[in-house]
């Protein structure tokens, strides 16, 4: 993710978070007056919202700032912040996402966690699992979850990862992060393909590269060559025809990954060959298969 774009979401949740600690502290009685208080701040940026002055809130706002500064400068506010809150999960998060080292980034992510849980406290997680992420008070745990999963992924300690994404997914059915795309992927990876197999049945309403793709290769690795596997990545294919130019190697792999993605573009192949080839390298067949496949749509058009 671009610095640019990284920002714009944090300022994002700077200023929703400025704002539901202000209607908080107001103490609204009824919901006419909350709406009141809405309806006035249309076409406002939230910026100009009072400064948060509790150790909470000036400790979060730190982080936000951090992320718009150099490393050095980051680092410092950042220390700043656990200072006021040694319980901010943020600042942690900060931390991880600047570390080379993948074992040190794993510890910093697990102290996040820990700050996060301490935060929220148990009762919470009892409460409100289901609807993390929609509260704007979850998120630097949640980030903190799966910055942990991505790094037992990096390490290839993929079932802890799993279990961390399927976690991720009970406190967030709604997953706004996106889990669900490389929770698939790390499924069908499997020697046993059941869990991939109720995963795929409780999101059937999915169309895009990584699903129809992986639904192609999970009938190739449980039928092999047959008319419906033909037929499911057919669908596949119209979905996205880049993928199996990417997969063969027809085209080459760019060294980074794409900001943006698109339903159908070179982007959204691009981002699913990046997390799924290592899947189908290991199918043997493969790539005859979609060799062949590919030949046949020449001669057809």
């Amino acid at each position: 993710m671009s610095k640019k774009k990284n920002i714009d979401k944090i300022n994002t949740e700077k200023g929703l978070s400025k704002l539901m600690d202000e209607i908080e502290k107001r103490d609204f009685k009824t919901q006419e007056e909350l709406n009141d208080f809405v309806n006035n701040l249309m076409g406002q940026s939230l910026d100009n919202l009072p400064e948060r002055t509790d150790n909470k809130g000036r400790s979060q706002d730190l982080v936000f700032e951090a992320y718009e500064q150099t490393i050095t400068k980051g680092k410092k506010l950042v220390m700043q912040a656990l200072e006021l809150d040694p319980n901010n999960a943020d600042a942690y998060n900060y931390l991880a996402n600047i570390e080379k080292d993948l074992d040190k980034a794993i510890i910093k992510y697990e102290r996040a966690i820990k700050a996060g849980e301490k935060s929220l406290g148990k009762k919470f997680f009892e409460e409100e699992k289901g609807y993390f992420w929609s509260l704007i008070e979850t998120r630097p745990y949640m980030r903190a979850k799966a910055g942990l999963a991505d790094c037992l992924y990096a390490k290839n300690e993929v079932d802890k990862a799993i279990d961390i994404y399927e976690e991720l997914l009970e406190l967030n059915p709604s997953d706004n992060q996106g889990i669900r795309y490389l929770l698939s992927t790390l499924l069908l990876g499997k020697d046993d393909l059941i869990k991939f197999e109720l995963f795929i049945k409780n999101n059937d309403d999915e169309n895009c590269a990584v699903w129809n793709y992986n639904n192609a290769l999970y009938s190739f690795k449980k039928l092999g060559k047959t008319a419906k596997t033909e037929k499911i990545l057919l669908k596949a294919f119209n979905s996205n025809e880049f993928v199996i130019e990417y997969l063969l190697g027809l085209k080459k792999m760019p060294d980074e990954l794409p900001e943006y993605i698109g339903r159908g573009d070179e982007n959204e192949a691009v981002s699913y060959v990046y997390g799924s080839w290592q899947i189908w390298d290991n199918t043997e067949g493969t790539y005859d298969w979609l060799y062949e496949f590919k030949q046949n749509r020449l001669k057809i058009n």
